[in-house]
């Protein structure tokens, strides 16, 4: 069995590397362009063979069993399963929680604090991220209902320059509309305070070893959060469509179009071609005003339910 499966492996390796290519297109991209859908099929006929071999071999419970235990580890899904039940049939049937803890502990609850040590601001880091971001919450609402995302140039008749729908209505948010210039400005510094307490907030959780058994997957999230963060504020540097918008979007599309195999899809995807249009402002609008708070505020609140179930990591 082993000999057959060592010949296989070469001879699949041998017909990929015998596949036509041209000389200006590299094999990976050649790959993805041609054997997309061939390569997610063999992806999916290796799952299920393995899933297949796994259940002859009679390994496959304990598999499930390893994986469960990891994910229970990490999760604590039991415990809290048995605490869910046990509160829902105390509520039915007395009206009454039966433990009285509707609230997770603070920090100070938790270790029981009676001074604010030097190191204790740094523990308050993702509540003011958290913070941060309902404060640009608000103050994009309010930015949005007089934001135009339109990225076509026309020339203005009073001054005989080219700008853009969107760089003329945020002046029309900076000039005319009430409260409008300290609304842009609260919400212009706190996307900068956020992004700078997020980064401190891993910062703190890497050096105090916070990232451990069983945080892995709470500090897989918390870098997830870190890089939709920078996104949100790429994405809204984009939008005013002013010199330095521009500048950075050519930027952004340079670094996508560079993706090996994927970059004309990514600028495709992201940037709406592989060049610089009105199109590009429209899909950064979305990605700030709809994907990025979506996928955001749902890592959010998984991130800060394992830290509720968790508790925080010790202060050392």
């Amino acid at each position: 069995m082993k000999i057959n499966r060592i010949i296989m492996m070469i001879v699949g390796c041998l017909a990929l590397f015998a596949l036509p290519v041209s000389a200006e297109t590299p094999l990976l991209e050649e790959l993805m362009r041609k054997y997309t859908f061939p390569l997610i099929f063999l992806s999916l006929l290796g799952g299920v063979l393995t899933v297949g071999y796994l259940y002859v071999t009679g390994l496959l419970p304990k598999v499930i069993f390893k994986s469960w235990e990891w994910i229970d580890e990490r999760f604590a899904l039991h415990r809290y399963i048995s605490l869910a039940k046990r509160e829902y049939y105390s509520v039915v049937y007395t009206l009454l929680p039966a433990t009285g803890r509707t609230m997770p502990q603070s920090h100070t609850e938790r270790y029981n604090v009676k001074a604010v040590w030097y190191w204790y601001p740094f523990y308050s880091l993702g509540g003011l991220s958290f913070f941060a971001y309902i404060v640009l919450t608000i103050t994009g609402i309010y930015l949005g209902f007089y934001y135009v995302p339109d990225g076509e140039f026309v020339e203005d008749p009073e001054t005989g320059e080219m700008t853009s729908g969107a760089y003329q209505s945020m002046e029309l948010i900076m000039t005319q509309v009430t409260f409008g210039y300290i609304i842009r400005a609260v919400h212009h510094w706190s996307a900068h305070f956020m992004v700078a307490s997020v980064f401190l907030h891993m910062m703190r959780v890497y050096f105090v070893g916070a990232y451990r058994n069983p945080r892995e997957v709470n500090w897989i999230l918390g870098s997830i959060l870190l890089m939709v963060t920078i996104f949100f504020g790429y994405t809204g540097y984009l939008l005013p469509w002013d010199e330095l918008g521009f500048a950075a979007g050519s930027i952004g599309l340079e670094m996508a179009t560079s993706i090996p195999a994927m970059g004309p899809l990514m600028a495709q995807i992201v940037f709406g071609g592989t060049q610089l249009t009105g199109d590009t402002i429209t899909r950064m609008y979305w990605l700030h005003i709809f994907v990025l708070p979506l996928v955001g505020t749902i890592l959010i609140i998984i991130h800060m339910a394992l830290v509720w179930i968790q508790g925080e990591a010790e202060p050392h």
